[in-house]
């Protein structure tokens, strides 16, 4: 599987979780963080930055999507392990 197919198949688990992303280029922005899971006005929401790699960008969703409950939905045996072995 491409890096670019994993990074699509994480951003879906994300929206089917009701999980807004945000992809913000941090730099211009003024923002020192790495991005990541959040919330904004209560509502849930992962930001990454734009600039980041495809490689970073995967890191940062999959840490995001294990923070959340994931026993509700269906995700390929592959992706539910690259999730479930990042760090919180």
């Amino acid at each position: 599987m491409t890096e670019m197919m994993l990074l699509e198949h994480l951003e879906e688990i994300a929206l089917r979780l009701g999980v807004a992303l945000r992809y913000e280029n941090l730099c211009q922005t003024g923002v020192r963080s790495d991005g990541g899971y959040c919330k904004l006005a209560g509502k849930p929401m992962i930001i990454i930055n734009r600039r980041d790699s495809q490689r970073r960008k995967i890191s940062i969703l999959a840490k995001s999507l294990n923070k959340l409950n994931l026993d509700g939905i269906f995700i390929p045996p592959a992706i539910r392990k690259l999730i479930e072995s990042q760090e919180n």
